[in-house]
């Protein structure tokens, strides 16, 4: 699917640096709250991370972030990003922690310390090959 047919909006590509920030604190406290054992909590600054890198990535790239409320169109946006180097096995990191969002986020299901690591793993992988594109 083509980016055109993604819910999106247009941003400054300036405004980028900004969501990179804001997924910087998301990962800084995901790892603090693995440290003091809040599971639940690290699971879900793992998604915030995430969504937001992958919009400082795309609105650095291409100028747009993605609006759509299926953040499955958020992969597919960051996927049309084609000239972007390992952006498959990125989009892959981004995916398998989009993936949990409603399970932690919504649900009654907690997360325990093994389930948490796995979406972290991912998360950290994520941010780290946004931040080495943007940096």
């Amino acid at each position: 699917m083509a980016a055109k047919n993604i819910l999106h909006k247009n941003v400054n590509k300036n405004e980028s640096l900004g969501y990179f920030s804001k997924a910087a604190e998301f990962y800084d406290s995901m790892m603090d709250c693995f440290r003091e054992e809040r599971w639940n909590s690290a699971a879900l600054e793992a998604v915030h991370c995430c969504i937001s890198a992958n919009d400082a990535l795309t609105i650095w790239s291409k100028g747009i972030r993605c609006t759509s409320h299926n953040h499955d169109d958020a992969v597919t946006l960051l996927q049309s990003l084609s000239d972007l180097k390992d952006v498959k096995t990125g989009a892959s990191h981004f995916l398998r922690v989009i993936k949990k969002k409603n399970l932690v986020e919504y649900e009654g299901k907690k997360f325990g310390k093994n389930e948490a690591a796995e979406i972290i793993l991912h998360a950290e992988r994520f941010f780290k090959w946004v931040n080495s594109i943007l940096s």
